[in-house]
């Protein structure tokens, strides 16, 4: 009886070790997910020369918010979105076409990133509240078309751009490059590349762990699940088929169910969110030309496709 009373202690004490120890990895992962590494976006820096008026924004909670406003010659802006990792800075190659072909220019730090406040990254949670104070700004402008915006974002800001047309019908064209399908699959794709964990079942308790920290729910963050709301947004999806970070079956399943005019192109190889650093030349007049076409253009084709 006694040594099996010892076996059982025993048992739960190292059960007890177990669940201490998954804590504490959860809680470490998190914590990685939350404060990454920031200034390893490998973009290059091609518009360090642009004309630029700081701009400060408040956030839906407070936060206060940088942004750099690009003047041009056009009525028309389009807003450009930073990845993970990365900060307003590193879209200044993407500012330096667009500006040439005459577009304003919006370049945002969100949350905990860049010049702006915060300490965590919430991975879209609350940088969705971050994006409509940037969109919130554009339209308050006199020499902005307020009902006529473009946005341009990478990876995470991919993900966001997508979203906020789905928010504000202001929003008229998005180019979306290297975008996940939700921030549950980003999280699966890259959970032991930052934490060096196995993402099951790591993945989704830091998840779970993240939503009841921030106060914010996963599904908010999932393109997927709402581009079938979009109809007079035109959306260009771009994606390297050798993505490394974030697999090109996420954009196609956000093609798939994207209403509107949509059009994707496939790049057969290039580094996560770094297209334009490859095919300069090619990048810069698709993209100019898909926001000449439905922002100066103002076309209303129900649905684009380009597969290549």
């Amino acid at each position: 009886m006694t040594a099996l009373l010892w076996l059982g202690l025993t048992a739960c004490l190292v059960l007890v070790l177990m669940l201490l120890a998954g804590l504490g990895m959860t809680l470490w992962a998190y914590r990685a997910a939350t404060h990454p590494h920031h200034g390893v976006f490998d973009a290059p820096r091609l518009g360090d020369a642009l004309p630029r008026e700081p701009v400060s924004l408040t956030s839906r909670d407070g936060t206060r918010l940088a942004a750099w406003f690009i003047p041009g010659t056009r009525r028309q802006a389009v807003l450009l979105l930073h990845g993970y990792t990365a900060c307003k800075d590193d879209m200044l190659s993407h500012a330096a076409f667009l500006h040439e072909a005459g577009y304003s220019l919006f370049l945002l730090d969100l949350r905990a990133c860049g010049e702006s406040a915060g300490s965590v990254v919430t991975l879209g949670g609350h940088e969705r509240d971050d994006v409509r104070a940037a969109l919130g700004y554009l339209q308050s402008r006199q020499d902005i078309d307020a009902d006529g915006l473009g946005v341009l974002g990478l990876s995470l800001g991919a993900a966001l751009a997508l979203l906020a047309a789905c928010d504000s019908p202001a929003v008229r064209a998005v180019v979306a490059e290297s975008a996940f399908r939700s921030v549950r699959s980003a999280i699966r794709q890259n959970f032991r590349r930052f934490t060096h964990l196995p993402s099951f079942p790591w993945a989704e308790l830091t998840t779970r762990l993240a939503e009841w920290r921030q106060h914010v729910s996963a599904r908010l963050v999932a393109p997927e699940l709402e581009v079938g709301k979009l109809r007079r947004c035109a959306v260009l999806l771009i994606h390297a088929a050798d993505d490394r970070v974030i697999s090109i079956r996420d954009s196609e399943a956000i093609f798939a169910r994207a209403g509107g005019p949509k059009a994707f192109w496939r790049i057969p190889s290039a580094p996560h969110a770094l297209a334009y650093n490859c095919l300069r030349e090619e990048y810069a007049a698709r993209v100019v030309a898909f926001f000449d076409r439905w922002l100066a253009g103002g076309e209303t084709d129900d649905t684009e496709r380009a597969g290549s």
